[in-house]
């Protein structure tokens, strides 16, 4: 493993990483430490090294940029997807020749398709996973840290390798080629301002209006807390705390402390900004309060639901018979917008090859069912 936080020592590594035509990619950001996470270190595998990079050092990396965006220079991630918007989110990279091993392993019907799971199975490779919530924006690193996060990216180049013999020994190498096209479109993009961040905490269906005003005004503050601390929200309280407080909307010391969610840390440096929150949620006028959300449209129309599920049955054959996950050969999103329209034309979400496996079976089970 090699350690770059040198100019010097970066373009010596990246004049040697250009000279192959595959290399593997990986990145660790701070997530679960910070709020404003970014970049913390970019690890790259070749046929001989394996670099591990400080972005957050003074170094210019736009050379790697380039090497990323170069279509004639493969590159292997596993789960790509987030590391595709972090890396456009902090340095504005975009990636060609991608090669994503997650995505292969789960077009072979894999039911363990995490990288530990790859590395046993295929070198007997058993991957320490101590590591997986450490505070990688930490300096200097240890090196069983700096071991385990250049074990992310030294197997990956010979896994591609054995997963593509199998996906082309099934026929659905070029499943995996439209995936990886698919990914190589992904970009960074903000949160509207417009959306209400707090309807996506989960167990909030049974919410009344005014349960979700208090859920609504305790998301706000735990978002200004976290920005101004740096910290990641649920590191101020739990999500499953605040649904609590929404749902008893305790509006004393007394009755906060009843609730066992609640820990006495949060009642101690918290409970009178809670409570607080609460009086003030109670007391809003009917008419402002948030509106609970509307039924999914197949919860609303029997007969759109009924088509769904006549698609869902057909998909799911389909799936089964190829041995991979439903979702992964139509979401429900897609068969809904299949059930809507009649068509699978226009649907964004369709790939290629999943049309070819499905539409004359969807569309037959469509027109038996009228």
């Amino acid at each position: 493993m090699i350690w770059v936080d040198k100019q010097a020592q970066l373009d010596k590594a990246l004049e040697q990483i250009a000279d192959h035509r595959i290399i593997a990619i990986d990145t660790e950001a701070d997530s679960l430490h910070s709020y404003f996470d970014k970049v913390c270190l970019i690890q790259i595998s070749d046929t001989t090294d394996d670099f591990v990079i400080d972005p957050l050092a003074r170094i210019d990396i736009a050379r790697f940029g380039q090497i990323i965006g170069d279509p004639s220079i493969t590159k292997v991630l596993h789960g790509a997807d987030y590391d595709l918007r972090i890396l456009n989110r902090d340095f504005g990279f975009v990636m060609s020749g991608l090669i994503d091993t997650m995505v292969s392993a789960q077009l072979l019907g894999y039911e363990a398709y995490g990288l530990a799971a790859l590395l046993e199975r295929h070198f007997s490779v058993k991957v320490n996973k101590a590591h997986q919530r450490a505070d990688w924006a930490m300096r200097p690193l240890p090196p069983d840290m700096l071991e385990y996060a250049a074990m992310d990216t030294r197997f990956l180049v010979p896994l591609a390798a054995k997963l593509r013999e199998e996906l082309v020994a099934l026929g659905r190498w070029e499943w995996a080629v439209e995936e990886f096209g698919r990914l190589e479109a992904i970009r960074f993009r903000e949160s509207s301002e417009d959306e209400e961040p707090w309807r996506k905490i989960k167990n909030i269906s049974g919410l009344d209006r005014r349960s979700l005003a208090v859920l609504r005004d305790l998301h706000r503050w735990r978002d200004a807390l976290a920005r101004k601390a740096d910290r990641p929200p649920f590191k101020i309280i739990g999500n499953d705390a605040m649904v609590d407080i929404a749902r008893e909307k305790p509006e004393s010391a007394e009755a906060l402390g009843k609730l066992k969610s609640v820990a006495q840390y949060h009642r101690q440096r918290y409970g009178r900004d809670l409570v607080e929150i609460v009086q003030k949620a109670v007391s809003i006028a009917e008419a402002d309060l948030p509106q609970r959300g509307e039924p999914k449209q197949w919860l609303r129309d029997k007969a759109l639901e009924n088509r769904i599920n006549l698609l869902k049955r057909v998909r799911d054959k389909v799936a089964a018979d190829l041995k991979i996950d439903s979702g992964l050969l139509a979401p429900r999103h897609v068969l809904s917008a299949i059930a809507t329209t009649g068509t699978l034309d226009d649907i964004p979400a369709l790939r290629r090859w999943q049309r070819v496996l499905l539409e004359e079976k969807l569309m037959t089970s469509l027109g038996a069912g009228k």
